[in-house]
């Protein structure tokens, strides 16, 4: 831009600051009073896998068709886990929850059921009746020892209690609603009930994004705050800032919330991200035009106005586009949470970026600092600007190596990185992880698994000897130490064995006739086999697992699979929540791979438009790279894994390192311009940059430091990693990058 046009749009943004002011303010109480009114929390399988995704299509289909996995789970310490006081309680709990919306099904000890065959029909008889002594319920049960261990844990003293909800599709957006009914009636009937389950689980990562959100607006601000006394040149500009950084962060998060889209784990850290990049570019521009007015104190205010917005403009312009790239490249993510972040960071940024300029302007306009002002001790950037420069003018092939070397390492270190999501990691501490823990440890399980095995050649499962197959496979998913308690209708095949003669039924095509009416009176909350018998199924219990934990899981079930049923007339499918959460691995490494490579091809075109010399931009764009390389080397060395909250670092901190190298770049091509050698040009570039440089990564690092404080495993591992990628970023610019083009460019 002209410094004409500088000084139109001062003129027109002070003609109608009033009118601005006055718009803006209506603007961000418009965001708030959204905000407060449509923000919903949802950490829902639904922000992982996209709608036309064919394995989400088919898991709710299969919810639909054959009982959904949303369970909610209550242990209940009893004293006499068989005694009438205890099925009482039972029956006025199925009494409370049978009634409430969205419940499909409840089991427990006072409703299961087992088969009687009689007259060549199958019957369902209650597993509890009156008369039966405790002695005769516990025979009856350890007939059925996997239906038993679902039911009670004699020697813990504890009866289960299932809530079998409606599909995830159908819940999603009153989910909280639901589990807080639920858990109204526990709390009501048994209060010391130990709750757990998928829903549950899912409310508590709400939970923690919430009080995440409130934590991360509160220390962003404290922080910001502080940094502004750090970094500004007088404290008449603090108010300024402030405006500059809330007015779009509260414009944006009304438009996401009232646009209907909710917070999750990952779109929770926008504001954050947000705060921190409008206060850098608040900085430097208030930076610039406090300098520029003391150079020229006979320039009218609107004339000093249009100088710092000039001087400041280009570099400005170029960060905010190599930043936004980052952002943006996660729309090409598998992965809705991470598209829904790059579009709206990507929007918010461009928006704090343009609303800088007008704030500052109009802001500049109304105060007449004088003096420093309060201002917290500063450190020398000059002496370090010396000492720096000395360095890689005389030991620039050292560092060279030394940079190189670490380069190669951090890249060799990429096949030491795993990647792999713990979904404990996206839950903070607290007793949603206290009561899953001890009902996996009593009950062997959280979730369900539904293995389903259907033939393809038309034939049924109503043969002895597809039974048979069956009974195979399930022994072995029985032997596999992540599942527990498998349950098919093989559990009742062997229960029905041991008490009639009369079982030859079972090999004959008369089979329907006999458990037709299983449907009608068993229990729904295990579907076992299709109505045609063209298809079985095999319900399991399994922990909370690593997404690796899970991906071994599924194959060794795959093999367990092939091991038992001929690969040609039949096909497995494994249908609940955690399978479908196994893929987010490969999602991770689509996101990693799509992109990082756009948002790198993109930043480098920009970095080739704004220098203008190849050569030159590619050097620049090495140095760029080397802080990626050594957060793979950290995470190697740590052991962090590349998982769900981290999976955007890549393409994110790509655009942020390229940040200090335009700024510095566009003094070092000025003092070029005007017949400086490249020795020169660079000394004196990062001699003038060196404070603006150390401000940005001063703010970039403390936002990021304050994600880093997160009560959410995964979060805190992301912002700890972003605050590292930036630091190096830095160091690459100021080291490295001039020792490169000292060395490059002649």
């Amino acid at each position: 831009m002209t410094t004409n046009r500088f000084q139109s749009f001062v003129d027109f943004v002070l003609r109608f600051r009033w009118a601005i002011a006055i718009l803006l303010g209506g603007l961000t109480l418009a965001g708030a009073a959204s905000t407060a009114l449509n923000l919903r929390i949802n950490n829902s399988v639904s922000i992982w896998f996209l709608e036309d995704n064919a394995d989400y299509q088919s898991y709710l289909s299969f919810q639909q068709e054959r009982g959904s996995d949303e369970v909610i789970i209550a242990m209940i310490a009893r004293e006499e886990v068989y005694g009438t006081e205890t099925v009482t309680l039972l029956q006025k709990l199925h009494e409370r929850t049978d009634t409430l919306p969205d419940v499909t099904a409840t089991f427990s000890l006072a409703n299961a059921r087992y088969p009687v065959y009689s007259n060549r029909k199958l019957y369902y008889r209650p597993v509890y009746q009156n008369g039966r002594t405790p002695e005769q319920l516990d025979r009856l049960l350890e007939e059925l020892p996997n239906m038993k261990k679902q039911l009670v844990d004699v020697d813990a003293g504890q009866v289960f209690f299932y809530v079998q909800l409606n599909p995830t599709d159908q819940i999603e957006d009153r989910r909280n609603e639901i589990v807080a009914a639920v858990r109204s009636v526990f709390t009501e009937v048994i209060p010391d009930a130990v709750v757990s389950g998928q829903p549950i689980l899912n409310e508590a990562f709400n939970a923690s994004i919430y009080e995440e959100s409130n934590f991360f607006a509160v220390a962003t601000i404290i922080v910001i705050l502080l940094l502004l006394l750090f970094l500004l040149p007088h404290w008449h500009y603090v108010p300024i800032a402030l405006i500059a950084i809330a007015v779009p962060v509260s414009i944006l998060v009304g438009t996401m919330t009232g646009l209907g889209y909710s917070l999750n784990l990952i779109s929770m850290l926008i504001p954050t991200i947000l705060m921190v990049y409008s206060v850098s570019d608040a900085v430097h521009v208030i930076n610039i035009f406090h300098k520029e007015s003391g150079l020229h104190p006979t320039l009218t205010r609107r004339e000093q106005i249009a100088l710092a917005l000039q001087k400041s403009w280009k570099p400005c312009w170029y960060t905010t586009l190599t930043t936004i790239v980052g952002y943006l490249a996660l729309y090409l993510s598998p992965l809705p949470a991470f598209k829904v972040m790059g579009i709206f960071t990507f929007a918010g940024m461009l928006l704090a970026f343009f609303l800088v300029y007008v704030i500052c302007t109009i802001g500049f306009s109304l105060i007449r600092p004088e003096g420093q002002g309060l201002r917290l001790p500063k450190i020398k950037v000059d002496r370090i600007a010396q000492r720096i420069n000395y360095w890689t003018s005389h030991r620039a092939g050292t560092i060279l190596v030394a940079a190189a070397t670490l380069f190669v390492v951090g890249l060799l270190s990429l096949t030491r990185l795993e990647v792999n999501t713990d979904s404990l990691h996206l839950l903070g501490e607290g007793s949603a992880k206290q009561e899953l823990f001890a009902i996996e440890e009593v009950l062997g399980g959280n979730a369900r698994f539904q293995i389903s095995i259907s033939r393809t050649d038309g034939g049924t499962f109503l043969e002895e000897s597809e039974l048979d197959k069956l009974a195979t496979l399930q022994a072995r998913l029985d032997s596999l130490e992540q599942l527990s308690t498998p349950v098919s209708i093989i559990n009742f095949r062997e229960f029905l064995k041991k008490r009639t003669t009369q079982l030859s039924v079972f090999s004959q095509v008369r089979l329907p006739e006999v458990i037709e009416n299983q449907k009608e009176d068993a229990n729904a909350f295990f579907s076992l086999f299709a109505d045609d018998f063209s298809e079985v199924s095999v319900a399991v219990n399994v922990k909370e697992l690593e997404t690796k934990q899970l991906e071994l899981l599924l194959g060794d079930i795959e093999s367990a699979f092939r091991s038992t049923f001929p690969e040609d007339h039949y096909e497995l499918k494994v249908h609940g929540f955690l399978a479908l959460f196994a893929q987010l691995n490969q999602f991770i490494l689509q996101t990693q791979f799509r992109s990082f490579g756009l948002a790198f091809l993109v930043a480098f075109g920009i970095l080739v438009y704004f220098i203008g010399n190849w050569k030159i931009s590619l050097l620049a764009l090495l140095p760029n790279l080397l802080p990626l390389s050594l957060t793979i080397l950290i995470m190697a060395l740590l052991g962090i894994d590349l998982e769900a909250a981290n999976a955007m670092l890549a393409p994110i901190m790509l655009g942020v390192a390229m940040d200090d190298t335009i700024h510095l770049m566009n003094k070092f091509q000025f003092y070029r311009a005007a017949g400086a050698d490249t020795t020169s040009a660079m000394d004196e570039a990062l001699s003038y940059t060196g404070g603006a440089l150390l401000s940005t990564t001063i703010a970039l690092v403390c936002g990021f430091l304050v994600v880093g404080f997160s009560g959410v495993v995964s979060v805190s591992t992301f912002g700890l990693l972003c605050a590292f990628t930036v630091l190096t970023a830095l160091l690459a610019d100021v080291i490295v990058l001039p020792a490169l083009m000292k060395w490059g460019v002649k």
